[in-house]
């Protein structure tokens, strides 16, 4: 008698991580985000230090530029970045959800 199987035992198991990785797709994982969100960040600092020493106008108004831009740029990570750490969050909290409670 032929048992019904939830998967095909001639193909291997992904792990967490590589199923992790197929639901995300392309998009570049939540830590990942994280460390160039905070690198941004450190950067804008050092911006802002050297805004507050300098004098000229015209280098005053480049800083402040970048300084606007690069706060644009930290908030999209930061908004892709609590995406990622959603899906992934959610794609290990369905790998341990026990068989039988998908609908509840």
């Amino acid at each position: 008698m032929d048992e019904e199987r939830d998967y095909d035992e001639d193909e291997p198991l992904l792990d967490e991580e590589a199923v992790v990785d197929m639901f995300l797709g392309e998009s570049i994982r939540a830590a990942e985000l994280r460390v160039l969100r905070k690198t941004l960040e450190n950067r804008r600092k050092a911006f802002q230090r050297e805004l507050e020493e300098t004098t000229g106008e015209k280098e005053r108004e480049r800083l402040h530029a970048k300084i606007k831009e690069m706060g644009k740029q930290i908030r999209v990570l930061g908004e892709e970045e609590a995406i990622s750490e959603f899906v992934e969050r959610s794609v290990r909290v369905a790998l341990h959800k026990p068989r039988g409670e998908e609908f509840d």
